[in-house]
């Protein structure tokens, strides 16, 4: 703050502008949290500098409000900070909802990551550890990595702000010094947190990891940092971690068609501390461990709807759309579902065949702009 002190007046002549005393703490508390890449004090006064200019032309302001310093990190890091703006905290109310749009099923684990959110935004969570960490446990195509799609989306605005790590790649000793660097080799991890320090980290299969890794990862969930090969404190705390895991999956599938669900967290949990598959140390580092339960056939019919959906919206360009008749749907779930992979194969169903169907009819000159096309069950 003192040097601040120093060199706020050279701000304030240079841009004719009044610099509140609330807004050189708000600059140094933000550049603190938000910008990892430049020292102290440089980051701060840099921050101070863009706000005068902000505040001058885009706030229309001679004064340097806390709120321009927070707009000025805003459109540096892409999220959002300080006051939480009526927008977002809109969509923290209704993320559930929001979240529902793409995923179908799956109550728990929708609940327990909007409330993780909830939480980390209101500012009542520990700055030190990541926005949120979740370990997801269930069989594959129930919705898991969809979640973490949705998420990112949601909280950090797109899709590719998700950073994703199959874990089946990572089941040697040495990985660890591919995910944090060995010598000239840059870490596959660290590397990619530094460049893009707000995004989801979605690790699929870790199970398949080697023990070491889980090890490391200790470190990040617990105190949201990691040090990499060269020394550096790579900062997690803007991160969501999200685990994906197929081990338990028949005992999840057993106890659902069974109808034997009850305390099947802790039994599933149980089993694999018995089996060495985790450690209770790694569990329990996580803000919640949820189950993802295999689809109804009624909530396989509605992820057919939602990838028909996604269709329509690349055929919007062409002012065309399918119908989602019952019967359809009825029939891509008959042809595309599998108890292992669950809903997975639908995807590869729609493009195989009813992308075909489309494609054939626009060929033929069938369909033209402007339709909406019936695809019966039998054309499929």
């Amino acid at each position: 703050m003192e040097m601040l002190k120093e060199v706020v007046p050279q701000i304030e002549t240079h841009n004719q502008v009044l610099i509140l005393y609330q807004s050189m703490r708000s600059a140094v508390q933000l550049a603190d949290r938000y910008i990892k890449t430049v020292p102290f004090p440089e980051k701060a006064i840099d921050l101070l500098q863009e706000a005068a200019v902000y505040a001058q032309t885009k706030g229309r302001s001679s004064v340097v409000r806390p709120e321009h310093v927070e707009e000025v990190v805003h459109i540096k890091t892409d999220i959002p900070v300080g006051k939480v703006a009526l927008a977002e905290k809109e969509i923290l109310l209704e993320l559930e909802r929001i979240l529902h749009r793409k995923i179908i099923g799956q109550d728990e684990a929708i609940i327990a990551v909007a409330n993780a959110l909830r939480r980390s935004r209101s500012g009542i969570t520990s700055e030190k550890k990541p926005i949120g960490s979740f370990l997801f446990l269930g069989p594959t195509g129930v919705g898991k990595t969809e979640t973490a799609k949705a998420l990112a989306e949601v909280y950090f605005g797109s899709q590719k702000r998700m950073i994703r790590f199959d874990m089946s790649e990572y089941q040697q000793p040495d990985s660890v010094e591919r995910l944090i660097g060995q010598g000239e080799i840059r870490g596959q991890l660290t590397t990619q947190v530094m460049e893009a320090p707000f995004s989801l980290l979605l690790f699929d299969e870790v199970e398949k990891a080697h023990p070491k890794i889980l090890d490391l990862f200790l470190q990040v969930l617990d105190e949201g940092r990691l040090t990499d090969d060269l020394g550096r404190v790579i900062d997690f705390t803007n991160t969501i971690l999200i685990f994906t895991s197929n081990a338990g999956a028949e005992l999840i599938r057993e106890s659902v068609v069974q109808f034997r669900e009850t305390n099947l967290k802790e039994r599933l949990l149980d089993s694999l501390q018995k089996t060495g598959i985790f450690k209770p140390e790694f569990l329990n580092r996580f803000d919640a461990v949820i189950i993802y339960k295999p689809l109804s056939e009624e909530q396989t019919e509605k992820v057919a709807e939602l990838f028909i959906q996604d269709l329509n919206r690349r055929l919007k360009a062409k002012d065309i759309q399918i119908a989602a008749s019952p019967e359809l749907l009825k029939k891509i779930v008959q042809i595309g579902y599998d108890r292992e992979f669950g809903a997975r194969p639908l995807r590869r169903v729609i493009q195989d065949r009813v992308e075909t169907v489309v494609a054939k009819k626009l060929l033929s000159g069938e369909t033209k702009r402007g339709d909406t096309i019936t695809i019966s069950p039998e054309e499929i």
